[in-house]
């Protein structure tokens, strides 16, 4: 454990969610400077839960979700990549068991991306939780908002339990952070490449995102779909949850066949 906390003290391996947290941040802070004189009048339609980046739907919160496959790739994903660039994967491998360095590699890579999206998007919506008004959303009074089951995974459960929409909506778009960082550390397996690595991502995701808008009943965009307020049509939950599965093991089983690779040579 020692000897990952120790590799974790470089600043790269935070650059992702430095800037996503200032994205965060931002939005929260001209929210609240843009609406304050105008609590009183609307209490209703500013709280934190209208106002919360994944559900206000603005220039902000595009920027930042179409920013995630880059900036979870930003994070510690980057470490076997960096390995194989100085030869470090060698001289691990002799002191530890190569199946215990691939497990590490893909827990860490993992939660880097996990963490680069869950505590920014935790920290907005606590932001505005302080600031303002705690009240819960109501079907009639906020009918303006695009919270809909064409747009939204459970939408009724934002007026029945908005803090538990509010969780599954930090949760899912963590998920797939995991997953890009995930893939990043795929492609440097079979590339040994750093900048490859880490646009890889973003690159495939963003043309996922022009081909779902073409043929949106057969690809989606996992950035797009995991936005609360979402732009495009939702696929069903149920195929999202498949696709995932089966994608977070192939990829996981192409980096095992990855770093035996490079380790063989």
């Amino acid at each position: 454990m020692n000897f990952w906390v120790h590799r974790f003290k470089l600043k790269q391996y935070f650059i992702g969610i430095f800037i996503a947290i200032v994205i965060s941040i931002f939005h929260a802070g001209s929210t609240i400077l843009n609406i304050w004189s105008f609590l009183d009048q609307s209490p209703f339609l500013l709280t934190p839960f209208t106002k919360w980046i994944s559900i206000d739907s603005g220039p902000i919160t595009l920027l930042l979700f179409l920013s995630l496959p880059l900036l979870c790739c930003l994070s510690g994903s980057q470490i076997y990549s960096d390995d194989i660039e100085s030869g470090f994967v060698w001289h691990v491998v002799q002191k530890k068991p190569l199946k215990k360095y691939i497990l590490s590699i893909e827990i860490i890579s993992f939660l880097s991306g996990f963490i680069t999206v869950f505590i920014p998007l935790l920290i907005d919506f606590v932001i505005l939780w302080f600031f303002l008004p705690y009240l819960l959303p109501n079907l009639v009074v906020n009918e303006n908002l695009t919270v809909l089951n064409a747009t939204t995974f459970f939408a009724n459960t934002y007026y029945t339990k908005p803090l538990l929409f509010i969780i599954f909506y930090i949760l899912l778009p963590s998920f797939f952070g995991g997953m890009y960082a995930l893939f990043s550390t795929m492609i440097a397996c079979f590339t040994g490449k750093k900048f490859l690595s880490v646009t890889a991502s973003f690159l495939l995701i963003s043309v996922l995102s022009v081909i779902s808008g073409i043929l949106p009943d057969i690809f989606y965009a996992p950035n797009l779909i995991s936005i609360a307020s979402s732009p495009v049509y939702l696929p069903n939950f149920l195929r999202v949850i498949s696709s995932y599965v089966i994608t977070m093991l192939f990829i996981c089983i192409a980096i095992i066949f990855g770093v035996r690779r490079h380790v063989n040579q």
